[in-house]
Order: structure tokens, then sequence, then C-alpha cells
């Protein structure tokens, strides 16, 4: 399973196209909020909503894979970051967004992933996404981080 993740892009249609073109025939796309645009410019994300978000996207999400659930969430909510939530959620991977800071661990059980920002990154002079790789035979995830010149 190949997975591309990213957030906060913001209403930059343009990045969003460029990283889709970039990785053609990925199993998932996911934007982790603040995309500041409808769904119908963007259909080939899975999207849940941000804090600057005024589209109707849920506010979290579960996706189901046969090692476990792939939660998202925006994570600007009080909890979201804190270990006994994300513990609580019973999942495989973790992702979230808001801080525009790329972030990722592993306790064991969760893989907790922050994509950093497509468009508006505190952490660097560039934006980021991540790509993730899951074998389809043992479970065993690998990921990378692509800087996104802005």
């Amino acid at each position: 399973m190949r997975i591309l993740v990213c957030s906060d892009s913001h209403g930059d249609l343009v990045a969003l196209r460029q990283i889709y073109l970039a990785n053609p025939g990925l199993d998932l796309y996911l934007h982790c909020g603040d995309i500041c645009l409808p769904d119908y410019a963007v259909r080939e994300f899975t999207i849940v909503k941000g804090n600057c978000d005024y589209f109707s996207f849920p506010l979290k999400r579960d996706i189901p894979t046969k090692w476990g659930n792939i939660h998202m969430e925006h994570g600007n909510s009080y909890q979201a970051r804190k270990k006994e939530y994300i513990e609580s959620l019973h999942c495989f991977i973790y992702l979230f967004g808001h801080t525009h800071v790329k972030e990722h661990g592993y306790d064991g059980k969760t893989w907790v992933f922050n994509p950093g920002s497509l468009t508006e990154p505190e952490d660097s002079a560039e934006g980021s996404y991540l790509l993730i790789d899951i074998d389809e035979e043992s479970g065993k995830l690998t990921y990378r981080y692509v800087d996104f010149p802005l």
C-alpha cells in the first residue's frame, strides 16, 4: 500500500496538482486539513476539515487496513497530540497536521505522522509532504518526507 499524505496547503490548488501528478498510481492521497478548497476541486484526495476550512469535510476519518485503521484529523483540538488520546484510538497510523512542522514517531503500536505544511512550513524554507509505503505481506512501514519548493 502506497500513501501520500499532505496538510495545510491553504488554497494552493497548483501545489496539490503538482504533488498528485508527481506521484501517480498510489493507493491513497490524504489531506489532513486546511485545504481551503471545495472537494470537487480535489477529488483525488481524502480530506478532513481543518480550522481554516469552511467546507463540509468530516473532522476525523478512520480508513481501515488489514493492519489496523489509519486515523486522520487536523490536530487543532486540545487532545489531538496527547499520547493517551492517540492510544485510545487503537489505530495503526495516526495522521495530523495544523502545526506546519514535520513530525514522526512510533510507540511499538502506532505510527504518528505530521507531514508538515505543503505551502506554509514553520520548520523549513521548503514545504513538505509525506510518502508512506506499507509492505503488503508483513505490514512493515517505511516513510520519507519530500521537500516541495515554494
